[in-house]
């Protein structure tokens, strides 16, 4: 029976699960785990090569063969070679530059599961939303619409594009180089600054004298806190007019919503809601975003040719 290992890595948390043959996520589900991404180069990859061989753990022990590894991250990374590039981001520092997959295999000796670990055949490694655009067009609500843009508003704002399930790199015009619109100027610097958790924070020590974070905002909107509210609708503004460009370029049919910011999309997404539905586009909200990188991991490892050591 063959297996793939999967990780959505993060910077404060990792998302891992084991996936069947027949991309199945495994009965355990998806585990969360500390990503140590402020540790030195062997803390990092410790925990790492800890995650993978707990996941091991749960295989039953005959006539398995873990075919792949599967992580994905947010970049800057060099995705072909399986290398770090993140500095000054304050996560993954102390792993700058290293082959991951060739560290990955000098810890593997000394785990439990060691001999399922160092047959392991393949590795891959995709941007994180990029991975998580291809879960979506595969096993989610994008596998329906023709051209769909992708959105993940977490610690920045992640994006992708597809058109019949296939990324989008901006070789057409008709998106941002490699789809990512981070970077997009906006207001007095860019979409990243405002469609985020730092935009969310700054909108809110503006309206209560200190910040707080999406989930200290949730809660206050359930009970009808008219600042909270307002702090929300300004933010949905924000994505409104930041989202019109790409809107009115790229012509979608469907939009996925995923990330940290997505369950509150009802307190701010009326505005934006509107101006899709007048361009009849459909709007979508993801149930895990995680879930879903798993799965783009999975759909990728099975369709191209992913790093073998």
């Amino acid at each position: 029976m063959k297996v793939y290992l999967m990780l959505d890595v993060g910077g404060t948390n990792i998302k891992a699960g084991v996936l069947s043959e027949d991309g199945v996520l495994w009965e355990d589900g998806i585990i969360s785990f500390d990503a140590k991404s402020k540790g030195s180069r062997e803390e990092i990859f410790q925990n790492f090569v800890a995650i993978l061989d707990g996941l091991a753990e749960k295989l039953p022990e005959k006539e398995i063969q873990i075919e792949g590894i599967g992580m994905a991250f947010p970049g800057p990374f060099d995705y072909e070679q399986g290398i770090s590039l993140m500095q000054g981001l304050d996560k993954y520092d102390a792993i700058y530059g290293i082959p991951i997959a060739e560290e990955l295999k000098r810890y593997f000796p000394t785990c439990k599961n060691s001999t399922l670990l160092m047959e392991t055949r393949q590795f891959l490694f995709l941007h994180d939303v990029e991975a998580f655009a291809v879960g979506e067009s595969h096993y989610g609500s994008g596998r329906d619409c023709e051209r769909v843009m992708y959105l993940c508003i977490g610690t920045g704002a992640g994006s992708a594009f597809t058109r019949h399930r296939e990324i989008l790199k901006g070789e057409d015009g008709t998106v941002p180089p490699n789809g990512w619109i981070f970077a997009t100027p906006f207001l007095e610097s860019t979409v990243d600054d405002h469609l985020s958790v730092r935009g969310l924070s700054s909108l809110s020590r503006r309206a209560f004298g200190e910040a707080k974070n999406g989930k200290e905002l949730y809660e206050l909107c359930k009970e009808g806190n008219q600042t909270a509210l307002a702090v929300y609708e300004e933010f949905g503004s924000w994505l409104r007019e930041a989202m019109l460009s790409f809107l009115d370029t790229f012509r979608p049919d469907g939009f996925v919503l995923g990330g940290q910011l997505s369950k509150s999309f009802c307190y701010y997404g009326k505005a934006f809601a509107e101006e899709c539905r007048k361009r009849g586009i459909t709007v979508y909200l993801t149930q895990d975003t995680s879930k879903r990188a798993l799965e783009g991991l999975y759909v990728r490892m099975k369709m191209c040719s992913p790093l073998s050591l």
